[in-house]
């Protein structure tokens, strides 16, 4: 190559290689540090809504990224792979019952510290503040969604056949206040409407997938004046009570008034309730805002949805009240717990907290007395709809029934929960189901220790009645 050739392939190169210098350069300028990420885990996607409303602002205001976990569809038994894994996370989202396992597996910080110089504390409704996020004289949860029971019916079917039921029971139809008021209503109701031979409304139905058919069953054994277990931890499930708040089911589920052979999950009971094919359902209290949601459920019955309280046996014995729910709580092992507790108390602060539950988006209930005061429609078409459901769920929290929350409180309802599946399916009678509850439920006993089941047990009685005793008088 000639001498000028050679002079003038390098003087190419040097522009090209300064030309590409100077754009690496100015590259490295405009690429940000990758943001340390808090990793969170949840039953459910939905769980995990308000989490992704706030992202942006998590990410500006405290420098760090979220990152989720979580099943394909709600996961009542996270447990199942969590426990099995070798993976940390930051913040675990769980049902307060499922608390007293994680604190026993040592798997939860002690929040005292944090929550002690938290603002707003006291804004907590009692039955989430002593029930939900303590254990074992320690608080290891931040309440994040209430999660209140309530009975959902038709406004438009109940006015369509009151004329008829008036006839035939010599009374209005009106939401029944009692289970046996509920099982009448619910056969009077499941109709053929179009007389193609073939039942188009339903009375009602439960859940009837694993977890949490349990509370079906308790609410109704509850409000009978039902008992768990005696002072001495032995179980009182099998009694009479017990029989007959499990024959009502078992009869109710028979007598066709419930589709047949449905195994609904909390997604699939939402759905055929706001599909129109049931006339009632017992639901949580996010169900009344999601009567108005075409986007997200496919709603059919707009402005057709009433909401009372839960029936009982009795006027005065407990009704609907708190189950499931969720708490926030943070990983011993989380390499960022300030940081993690900074996110929880945003998440659930007074401010924020509010926005969960005007948005159809998210399955947040309320917790807090501040919710109880919000002005205007909410998440409603009316501010008289919006008051309405507020006061209703206020009722809800008098005199509450709620969650076991005692060492193998979740181990307890999950044996209950299997045994109510096989007589519900006629694999065991109802007796024969109860009697091997209260033999399972022995069995937990003696794992965990009787005088101190029994300690915990009493503990959570007393609450429960104290919390219920001055819920919402502020």
């Amino acid at each position: 190559m000639k001498p000028g050739r050679l002079l003038l392939l390098l003087f190419i190169m040097l522009i090209i290689t300064g030309c590409s210098s100077s754009k690496s350069t100015g590259n490295e300028k405009d690429v940000q540090p990758a943001l340390p990420s808090i990793s969170i885990i949840a039953d459910s996607e939905q769980a995990l809504a308000l989490f992704k409303m706030e992202e942006k602002n998590i990410e500006k205001k405290f420098g760090v990224r979220l990152e989720y976990h979580y099943p394909d569809r709600l996961n009542d038994n996270l447990e199942d792979f969590l426990f099995a894994s070798d993976k940390t996370y930051d913040i675990y989202m769980l049902f307060p019952a499922k608390l007293p396992e994680y604190v026993e597996r040592n798997m939860l910080l002690p929040l005292d510290t944090y929550i002690q110089q938290t603002e707003g504390i006291e804004d907590i409704l009692p039955v989430y503040r002593n029930l939900y996020m303590k254990f074992g004289g320690h608080d290891y949860g931040m309440v994040y969604d209430g999660d209140t029971h309530l009975l959902f019916y038709r406004k438009d079917v109940f006015e369509k056949y009151n004329d008829e039921y008036k006839k035939t029971y010599g009374k209005d139809l009106t939401p029944p206040k009692t289970w046996k008021e509920y099982d009448q209503i619910a056969k009077f109701l499941t109709r053929d409407i179009d007389g193609d031979g073939k039942i188009d409304l339903f009375g009602t139905a439960i859940f009837g997938g694993d977890a949490k058919r349990y509370i079906w069953f308790a609410e109704r054994y509850l409000s009978m004046g039902g008992k768990y277990f005696d002072s001495k931890m032995h179980p009182q499930i099998q009694s009479e009570l017990g029989m007959k708040a499990l024959q009502d089911l078992i009869n109710l589920n028979d007598s066709g008034a419930t589709p047949p052979n449905s195994m609904y999950d909390w997604i699939d009971l939402n759905t055929a309730f706001l599909h129109g094919k049931l006339a009632m359902v017992v639901q949580w209290s996010d169900t009344s805002r999601f009567s108005y949601d075409k986007k997200n459920w496919g709603s059919k019955v707009q402005n057709k949805v009433g909401w009372t309280l839960v029936p009982a046996a009795a006027p005065d014995n407990p009704r609907g009240g708190v189950w499931i729910g969720r708490v926030l709580g943070i990983s011993k092992q989380s390499a960022n717990p300030d940081k993690a507790w900074k996110i929880i108390s945003y998440i659930t602060s007074k401010e924020i907290s509010k926005k969960a539950f005007l948005s159809k988006d998210t399955i947040n209930d309320p917790f807090r007395y501040s919710h109880f005061s919000i002005a205007g429609k909410g998440a409603f078409p009316t501010e008289e709809m919006n008051q309405n459901f507020l006061e209703t769920v206020k009722s809800s929290l008098n005199n509450p029934n709620a969650d076991l929350m005692i060492p193998g409180g979740w181990d307890y309802m999950q044996a209950l929960d299997q045994n109510i599946y096989l007589a519900l399916i006629h694999k065991k009678t109802a007796a024969e189901a109860l009697k091997q509850t209260a033999d399972e439920w022995n069995n937990i006993t003696k794992k965990y220790g009787q005088a101190r089941q029994a300690a915990h047990y009493q503990e959570w009685q007393n609450l429960l009645k104290e919390v219920g005793n001055h819920e919402i008088h502020q």
